[in-house]
């Protein structure tokens, strides 16, 4: 099951690869970033099944995104086991051609 708390990212499309952090938030909220973009959202989890819908905006001069666009609008979906180590895919709204792979791993609190 995804639980709140932080999480790594690591994504890709066809066009390219990244790496943030994303943080699950109490009631359903998410938010999270990496070096260019910020991403904010909402998440719900139905037993192992998890969705999310994420916007994410360009806040910094940098390389393409993954999408190849500064603001975009994207979907996931996934299947969560309970392991440390969750993946999923999705699409952005703006590229629905372009298929998104994610993988999230739990970043321990402390």
């Amino acid at each position: 099951m995804i639980t709140q708390g932080k999480y790594s990212v690591w994504f890709k499309t066809p066009i390219g690869e990244g790496a943030g952090v994303v943080e699950f938030g109490p009631d359903g909220k998410l938010s999270g970033g990496d070096t260019t973009f910020s991403y904010i959202g909402n998440w719900t989890q139905e037993r192992e099944r998890f969705k999310a819908a994420i916007s994410a905006r360009r806040f910094a001069p940098g390389p393409p995104g993954v999408f190849g666009m500064d603001a975009i609008d994207i979907s996931v979906a996934g299947h969560s086991d309970g392991s440390p180590s969750v993946s999923c895919t999705g699409f952005a709204k703006q590229a629905p051609g372009l298929k998104l792979e994610v993988t999230l791993i739990r970043i321990c609190d402390d």
